[in-house]
C-alpha cells in the first residue's frame, strides 16, 4: 500500500476542493499522458465509495484538487479544519488499483478514525 497523501485539514479544502500533493500525481498516469481530470473510487474505512475527480490546470503549475463527491465526504464525516485525511493506493498482484481514504480527528494528541 502507497501512501499519496497524508494532509492536516485546511478551510478550502473544507469549503471548496481538497489540495492533492504534485508529487503524488504519478500515481494517477492518464494525467501524465494529457489529461487534465479523472475520476476514481475511493472506499472509507467503513466501506462506503466516494466517487472523486482529481483535475489539474491546462497551464501553468498544475494545481491538482479532488473534487466529485469530496464535499458529500466533508459533511457525512463532520470533518473540521486540523483533522487529517489520509489517502492511499493498492495494486493487486492483476494489476487492479484500489484507493483508500481515511478521515482522522486529533483527540487529546492522539489521531483517531472519523466513522
Amino acid at each position: 500500500m502507497e501512501e499519496l497523501m497524508n494532509k492536516i485539514i485546511k478551510r478550502t479544502d473544507l469549503e471548496n476542493r481538497l489540495a492533492y500533493p504534485t508529487h503524488s500525481l504519478w500515481a494517477f498516469p492518464l494525467l501524465s499522458e494529457g489529461q487534465t481530470s479523472i475520476r476514481f473510487d475511493a472506499r472509507d474505512t467503513l466501506g462506503k465509495v466516494w466517487n472523486l475527480k482529481l483535475s489539474t490546470r491546462t497551464q501553468g503549475h498544475p494545481k491538482p484538487a479532488i473534487t466529485g463527491e469530496w464535499l458529500s465526504l466533508v459533511q457525512e464525516k463532520g470533518l473540521t479544519v486540523g483533522d487529517r485525511i489520509v489517502l492511499t493506493r493498492e495494486v493487486d498482484e492483476d494489476g487492479e488499483v484500489s484507493y483508500e481514504i481515511r478521515t482522522e480527528h486529533k483527540i487529546f494528541n492522539v489521531w483517531a478514525p472519523v466513522q
